[in-house]
């Protein structure tokens, strides 16, 4: 197995969750988005990562894009949190709070 490659997929698991909170406290374009995941240890991205995800929770009407008119070129789009979105991350944080406390009764009595 490949360290490297287990950690990506794991990150891609978690984008959506990770996204969904970086909405909760505010509306943030695709690019500062990017910037802010970039400053997470652990946790790097890629521009071209984003979209495809934030498209699909539009989709899923977890999110909505605002377009804004930019004064240094084109319009740009803004994302926010919807409330369908709000709830699917409290489920998203409870599973994921539960996966962490099992992984860590799992690996109490290891030490190695």
């Amino acid at each position: 197995m490949n360290f490297n490659n287990w950690k990506i997929q794991l990150r891609k698991g978690l984008l959506e969750l990770v996204v969904l909170k970086l909405l909760s406290s505010g509306q943030f374009y695709g690019y500062e988005m990017v910037k802010t995941l970039k400053t997470i240890k652990g946790f790097s991205i890629r521009e071209g990562n984003i979209y495809p995800i934030l498209a699909r929770l539009k989709t899923d009407k977890l999110v909505v894009i605002e377009q804004q008119v930019s004064p240094d070129g084109p319009v740009r789009n803004s994302y926010a949190i919807t409330e369908a979105g709000r709830l699917m991350l409290e489920k998203m944080t409870a599973h994921w709070k539960d996966v962490i406390e099992t992984i860590d009764t799992l690996t109490a009595g290891d030490t190695k």
